[in-house]
């Protein structure tokens, strides 16, 4: 009997002269750095401690106990939005409705305490946001509706329906009621920590949970990676748009409660552009517009960066209107530097193949 060929195909002798390269780190499995991961994992973080730094340097008072709160507890409202835009931008869609959304609810939950107290009022909230967040979701997947087309209708529906309910006036708690346990979620302590910015905590650990814990979290970021895909392994695209836009709307539910407790007014107008600093966090701190990549560390904090930003400007006496020019360079800037990690991930396949290549070549 025969033997079978040196190599297995065809007979033909394997090359003796040919120059084998040693196995590079990432051939061997080993997890290289670079200065795309280091940014996308730590450096909006680097940016908020020099922030920090820079800022107490000018004005001491920026660090001191009470303002440090204060930026904790004015985060809060934008973060828990940011946590549910970041799900949203990670299964590769987004919601510009999120500003109609606060508006609407934050009417509803006063409303709500005028008719039947603090249980009723965050009953209604959360209630109001998940209906807000369905009714999205039911758009784009039953009436097949883009979501860009979708969510900016429903912005100006929801507003919309927020100026009908406050034509006689802006909803309004009065001032005996400044004790109630509702009026305690904007403005109690918990160990020190304002109780806004430990709901966002909460939140955020959850959200890391759901992604990485879950297998919805995992179907999330496979069917951001790429639809397709994702479509031939049975993942169902429209139950993920239906999930993530009705967590969208309860992360807005929560963040209403946290936001009209501290403001105690709310009506049609209530922070108006909300949406874009919603957006603008969750993608400065490295989540993708194109989806299938993000970091809730990074929306945390950047987050943090954008209210302490705003924080040091306020305090500086710097007009609304430039502090409105900073938000859209800062914007700006989320959106080259999305840019350019996505350029760099698509270079990066690329040279990898190129090197694959020359790894084994004849000698000359």
């Amino acid at each position: 009997m025969s033997e079978p060929p040196p190599d297995g195909i065809g007979g033909a002798p394997p090359d003796v002269h040919a120059e084998v390269r040693p196995a590079t780190p990432r051939a061997r499995g080993v997890r290289t750095l670079s200065l795309g991961h280091l940014w996308e994992s730590w450096g909006i973080t680097a940016i908020l401690v020099l922030l920090t730094m820079v800022a107490a340097i000018i004005d001491p008072a920026f660090v001191s106990a009470s303002n440090l709160s204060s930026i904790l507890r004015e985060s809060a409202y934008v973060g828990i939005a940011a946590a549910g835009m970041t799900l949203a931008l990670m299964s590769g869609t987004f919601d510009l409705s999120v500003g109609g959304q606060l508006a609407l609810i934050s009417v509803i939950s006063l409303m709500g305490y005028t008719a039947g107290g603090s249980v009723l009022a965050i009953v209604a909230a959360i209630a109001a946001g998940l209906t807000c967040g369905l009714t999205n979701g039911l758009i784009i997947t039953r009436l097949r509706v883009t979501p860009f087309v979708a969510t900016l209708g429903t912005l100006f529906l929801f507003r919309g329906i927020a100026y009908v309910l406050t034509a006689d006036g802006p909803k309004k708690l009065p001032f005996t009621e400044i004790g109630s346990p509702y009026v305690q979620i904007g403005s109690a302590d918990v160990l020190g920590i304002p109780l806004p910015f430990v709901l966002m905590l909460v939140v955020y650990g959850l959200a890391w949970v759901l992604l990485r814990r879950t297998v919805t979290g995992r179907r999330i970021i496979a069917f951001g990676s790429s639809p397709v895909a994702a479509r031939f392994c049975g993942i169902s695209g429209d139950r993920i748009r239906l999930i993530v836009f009705t967590l969208v709307g309860l992360s807005v539910g929560i963040a209403a409660l946290t936001y009209v407790t501290r403001i105690w007014t709310a009506d049609g107008g209530t922070q108006d552009g909300f949406e874009l600093k919603v957006i603008a966090a969750a993608v400065l701190g490295g989540t993708s517009l194109r989806g299938g990549r993000g970091t809730l560390l990074g929306t945390f904090s950047a987050v943090l960066l954008l209210s302490g930003l705003n924080d040091f400007l306020v305090s500086q006496h710097v007009e609304a209107s430039y502090q409105r020019i900073v938000l859209g360079v800062v914007l700006i800037t989320a959106l080259a530097i999305d840019g350019l990690r996505t350029r760099s991930a698509i270079a990066g396949p690329r040279r990898t193949l190129r090197r694959r290549r020359t790894e084994v070549r004849p000698a000359s």
